[in-house]
């Protein structure tokens, strides 16, 4: 019959052993939550980088003063912006851009555009769209 000592030697021996075993099984099953957080967020961030360039893009164009301005100035408008929030050259290559207008021109009185644009993500070729519409004044 063991002495209380030699149990309780033993099971001080063996207290790491929970810590090894923990870390040996739970590492693995956490590693494919952190591979699916990572491509989350990286799909969130070029999903608001689109966004604001349809919106920017959109606002450059109904603040022109006639259609072939608005659109120069949108799409210079999105090329810069496409730049400044970290887009690559060939992101940037891959941009998109489609307007519609509710009436023509463009700018018309009570007239809305849409502007839909859309890029190619470098990392992991996944074509990312947005939308996004402004309205003309009915005073234009």
């Amino acid at each position: 019959m063991m002495h209380w000592r030699e149990v309780n030697e033993n099971l001080r021996n063996e207290s790491g052993s929970a810590i090894v075993e923990f870390v040996a099984l739970a590492i693995p099953l956490f590693i494919p939550v952190f591979i699916y957080l990572n491509s989350f967020a990286s799909v969130s961030g070029n999903e608001a980088v689109i966004r604001v360039l349809a919106r920017e893009g959109v606002r450059a164009y109904a603040t022109s003063d006639n259609d072939y301005a608005g659109r120069v100035v949108s799409e210079q408008a999105v090329q810069l912006i496409a730049r400044h929030l970290g887009l690559t050259t060939e992101e940037i290559d891959s941009l998109s851009v489609d307007y519609q207008c509710s009436r023509l021109p463009c700018l018309s009185a009570n007239s809305r555009i849409r502007l839909t644009i859309s890029y190619t993500d470098a990392q992991s070729h996944r074509t990312i769209k947005a939308s996004a519409q402004e309205n003309i004044s009915p005073w234009r």
